[in-house]
């Protein structure tokens, strides 16, 4: 690896098939050095070891499979070796494999997939890496455990013993195999432990037993962890059974619980501690009618430090950024006044506190008004600002900060801290490095959200949605040739509704299948309504994962063909990359059942998922529209143009139909033309209509080198 890429070493006697192959991989952000023949691919690997190594055929002084041979001798068995041959009969692959290959590639290349053929080989090498590493971890792990580990039937009789060093019970194993937990432990441990074995067989592991040995004139306390074997078939039921020693757990617990109020780490007082002294501060203010405000911060950038410097810088930093809050505030600021006498408890003093992570609190106490608590956030988040040096580097972080007040945003510990927290998650939202006071309308979202969900599942019954559709022009004939049924749903009170709005949330609750079933009827009816009328044009409907993964599918739309009176050649069902993904087989099935009732299948924004060629091949689909988010940044000659372009040339080669979403200008409208799209969509052409918009635009016909969209005298409706 160089320079943080992974390195490939190309061998190939023919210079121009080298350069080539190493185009295509430097593009694909490897490293690449380049070899002329077999002996020069041996000494530049015994020179500086590549990554990977791929290797023609038929070269004059050695082979590819004598060179592969060498390599796999000399590199062992995880170097990956790939094959590039003109060959793709059996006994060519099968010679490879004999020699070491790890895979093939077949000539002619496609270039265009090589990046990825390489990469997905490389990540198939590492997971047997790490594969290996983990074996080796767990051995070392199971030879490291310092426990009492033993193995027993369900009857208590010991079949193996592994003692832990340095312990007074490192007996070995031949005194206990054989005998049973009764006859080697003291009558109380024994039934705990037989207890415990009769919970594992009954739930299959069994933890937390803990019972006290007599040892040396004291007493050692022990906890058992049971875990269930695989049954065999003629054995009684078997455990493994680990014994840890707890006894220094247990003479540390009284000191544990001395700390229980204080960060370890930074020594300030913990999340149980504030919370403590918050509600201790609620009730003072309550009898006084104070105000006091709760401040929730968060270390902008935290992660980063941990990710880049290690933990241990990271701690570095909350030791020193808690001594800069601590030194940084007023006294007025934190409870440090003495507690009066009519207050329960003694009080300390408590500065701020931590939370965990990154997160630390503070209390300001008397405050007359909420900008009170504003400023004191405005200087801890200045503090915050100054560099830390960290290991001779200078850290710059900033801090998020949210301010509940009491009374006016709650009136306990736990109430107050909820809404410190979410309004220091709206600072975050606002660019970070601010303090923001919390308010009703952070919680008027969540509100809002289940009002919406409340008033989308009457919008049926109450006619509330209504379709438009935005048609598909024919690049060869310049007229309409199919339409996109998109939903509208016009609110009683909050008027429109965007779909980006409502839809993710059918789909989380499963309302979708209902809207989705009314979405086909209704398109279905509208189609064959002007079908009857005009030209033949094709709805497009679009199908959610949710609406595609019902088994029923295709019944109900050959039923709703069936009572609509549309013929099936003339829906096309459109579904994301996702959602063909997500259950191959199934998918599979349910698009050969409707192609051969001659519905057709569209895949809709291909480019922004998985794009795989493989499916697409697999799958018997038909169309693809390429996603508009590529059609916007197609006149900046860029990578949306190579891509558009890319699609275009797979789609020819598969006998696929390409529709470009999007097309607003009537540049881009050209630059697809061209490139020999088959049909235009977009506000260039049309916005999307209601279904008598359609048929008054159906004689239409574009001049795709040059009109513009047409005035069409119905109701149109924007996106």
């Amino acid at each position: 690896m160089k320079d943080g890429r992974r390195s490939i070493l190309v061998v190939d006697d023919d210079g121009d098939a080298r350069l080539v192959m190493r185009a295509a991989l430097r593009k694909a952000g490897y490293d690449v050095r380049l070899a002329d023949g077999g002996q020069d691919a041996l000494a530049q690997f015994r020179a500086e070891p590549s990554d990977l190594v791929m290797l023609d055929v038929d070269m004059p002084d050695l082979s590819g499979h004598e060179v592969c041979a060498t390599l796999r001798a000399e590199a062992g068995p995880l170097l990956p070796i790939v094959m590039v041959t003109g060959m793709d009969d059996l006994a060519s692959i099968e010679t490879a494999y004999q020699h070491g290959a790890t895979d093939f590639i077949v000539k002619p290349v496609n270039w265009s997939l090589l990046g990825h053929r390489v990469r997905y080989l490389f990540r198939g090498v590492q997971a047997l890496q790490d594969l290996q590493a983990a074996e080796a971890r767990n051995t070392a792990i199971l030879s490291a455990i310092p426990d009492l580990l033993f193995e027993v039937d369900i009857e208590g009789r010991y079949h193996d013993y592994r003692p832990p060093r340095n312990s007074p019970f490192a007996a070995s194993a031949a005194s206990y195999v054989g005998r049973t937990i009764s006859e080697t432990l003291p009558p109380a441990a024994a039934e705990a432990c037989m207890a415990t074995l009769r919970a594992a067989h009954e739930r299959g592991f069994a933890s937390g037993t803990q019972f006290a040995l007599p040892v040396d004139g004291g007493k050692r306390w022990f906890e058992l962890s049971v875990s269930g074997k695989a049954a065999v078939a003629g054995e009684s039921p078997r455990f493994i059974v680990l014994s840890r020693d707890i006894t220094e757990r247990k003479m540390a617990e009284a000191g544990i619980a001395r700390l229980a109020y204080v960060d370890s780490l930074t020594g300030l007082p913990n999340r149980l501690s504030f919370l403590d002294r918050v509600d201790r501060e609620v009730r003072r203010a309550q009898r006084r009618g104070e105000m006091l405000a709760v401040l929730f911060m968060d270390l902008d950038g935290f992660k980063n430090i941990n990710d880049t410097l290690g933990h241990a810088a990271g701690d570095l930093v909350l030791q020193r950024a808690a001594e800069r809050l601590r030194d940084g505030l007023r006294a007025t600021d934190v409870t440090s006044r003495p507690m009066p006498l009519d207050d329960e408890g003694p009080r300390g003093e408590v500065d701020l506190a931590r939370l965990g992570g990154d997160e630390f609190t503070t209390l300001v106490l008397d405050i007359d008004r909420p900008e009170d608590a504003v400023a004191v956030a405005d200087r801890l988040g200045a503090l915050m600002r100054s560099p830390f040096v960290v290991e001779d580097r200078e850290v710059t972080l900033t801090a998020s900060i949210g301010i509940a007040v009491y009374p006016h945003d709650g009136n306990d510990a736990a109430t107050l801290l909820k809404h410190a927290d979410t309004a220091m998650y709206e600072a975050k939202k606002s660019g970070r490095d601010n303090a923001q006071l919390y308010r009703a309308s952070l919680t008027t979202e969540l509100l809002r959200r289940l009002d919406l969900d409340a008033s989308l599942r009457p919008a049926l019954d109450r006619q509330e949605f209504h379709l438009v559709y935005q048609p598909q022009i024919d690049s060869a004939t310049g007229r309409i040739c199919a339409v996109e049924a998109l939903i509208r749903w016009a609110h009683p009170t909050r008027g429109p509704v965007a779909p980006l709005d409502f839809i993710p949330l059918a789909e989380e609750t499963g309302l979708i299948d209902a809207i989705g079933h009314w979405v086909l009827r209704t398109a279905c009816a509208d189609a064959a309504r002007w079908n009857r009328v005009g030209p033949p044009v094709k709805v497009a409907v679009n199908l959610s994962a949710r609406e595609f993964a019902h088994p029923d599918l295709p019944e109900r739309v050959m039923t709703v063909l069936a009572q609509s009176g549309l013929a099936p050649d003339l829906l096309e069902l459109e579904i994301t990359e996702g959602a063909l993904m997500q259950n191959t087989a199934a998918t599979q099935r349910a698009l050969r059942t409707l192609r051969s009732g001659g519905v057709q299948v569209a895949m809709d924004d291909f480019g922004t998922g998985y794009s795989s060629l493989a499916y697409l091949t697999r799958m018997p689909i038909g169309h693809i529209k390429i996603d508009k988010g590529f059609i916007t940044g197609l006149l900046d000659g860029g990578e949306s143009e190579a891509i558009v372009r890319a699609v275009l040339a797979m789609a020819r080669s598969l006998d696929l139909r390409v529709t470009a979403e999007g097309v607003e200008t009537r540049a881009q409208a050209e630059v697809l033309l061209a490139m020999s799209c088959d049909r235009l969509q977009g506000f260039h052409f049309s916005r999307p209509l209601a279904a008598e918009g359609i048929v008054a635009l159906l004689p239409h016909r574009w001049d795709l080198r040059g009109a513009a969209a047409p005035a069409v005298a119905a109701r149109t409706t924007a996106v």
